[in-house]
């Protein structure tokens, strides 16, 4: 496979690497990020099963994290690496780099009906804005924006952004998280660690054991005692999930589209209140009716941060 580029999707909890001609993938390995020292000790690893004459001679890679310079931090995640000594090291030509929610942007334009489940049905205006969100280990945010003939990907840290009441019961909810937290951010709650803080601040206002340690644990409290708590904080993590993707939908103008992604939502499947969602989306006053047109799907797409290097790999 001489002349391919090895891809990555570098997130909080998994890395996950491929190497494609632009047109398919091979290769394909997943890595615990807690279970190895660095990036480059699990780029040595994956590179290892990968016969010499094949190695890449390009690569691109998503982080999940700012980009900016040379060094490279990761939000939530303690790995970091200089990018010119990672390509020193294994011989690249081209070593891009970007947010990990870029380059599922970069896949919003690719995606067939197979990989996409509707959450709002609406009318899907062409040539205009794609948005992304999703909630992992954290919450990344990404689009997609029409130039000329081709598509440009936008990044940012809109997950950093600060987290909005819609009524009472959220400001006394935001007023618990803000005494342990200090500041409160959308990623305060629409996170797997997000899960676990909702969850938090309802057994304070309730006097109850804030036992739960992971946004998993909350989910198993549901399905096996039915915890009220738990119910409250998956219902209060769809609303919140509305309101923030519907600010962002109009900030963005993103007629093409909203796209949710993440391993929360894939963990919850089912159990994920889409009609809370939607309820919050559009409630913006006087803009509900530009909102209401809005399409809303949920990428089923199992690799979405893959399937957009891939895109960006053909180029």
């Amino acid at each position: 496979m001489r002349g391919s580029t090895l891809i990555g999707d570098l997130g909080g909890t998994n890395l996950r690497l491929a190497l494609t001609d632009g047109e398919s993938l091979r290769s394909e390995r997943a890595f615990k990020t807690a279970e190895h020292q660095g990036f480059e000790v699990a780029l040595e690893v994956f590179l290892e099963g990968i016969p010499q004459p094949e190695w890449p001679r390009n690569a691109i890679v998503a982080v999940a994290g700012p980009v900016s310079g040379d060094r490279i931090r990761l939000t939530n995640c303690p790995w970091q690496f200089s990018r010119d000594a990672v390509r020193e090291r294994f011989g690249w030509n081209r070593f891009g780099l970007m947010n990990d929610f870029a380059a599922v942007a970069a896949a919003l334009p690719h995606f067939g009906e197979d990989h996409l489940d509707a959450v709002q049905t609406g009318i899907e205006v062409a040539r205009r804005p794609k948005l992304v969100l999703g909630p992992g280990t954290g919450l990344g945010v990404g689009a997609a924006v029409p130039s000329g003939e081709d598509w440009h990907v936008l990044d940012g840290e809109g997950g950093h952004a600060t987290l909005a009441a819609s009524n009472e019961a959220e400001a006394d909810l935001i007023a618990h998280l803000r005494q342990r937290l200090g500041h409160v951010s959308a990623e305060d709650v629409l996170s797997g660690p997000g899960l676990v803080n909702l969850f938090g601040a309802i057994a304070e206002r309730d006097g109850l054991d804030p036992e739960p340690a992971t946004g998993e644990e909350v989910v198993e409290r549901l399905d096996r005692e039915g915890c009220p708590a738990a119910r409250e904080a998956l219902d209060r993590f769809a609303s919140f999930f509305g309101t923030v993707a519907g600010n962002a939908a109009l900030t963005a103008g993103a007629r093409g589209g909203v796209y949710l992604a993440g391993g929360v939502l894939q963990n919850l499947g089912e159990r994920f209140r889409a009609d809370l969602f939607r309820a919050a989306f559009n409630a913006k006053g006087r803009m509900r009716a530009y909102l209401e047109t809005v399409p809303v799907y949920r990428i089923t797409h199992p690799e979405p941060g893959l399937f957009g290097l891939q895109a960006l790999a053909r180029g």
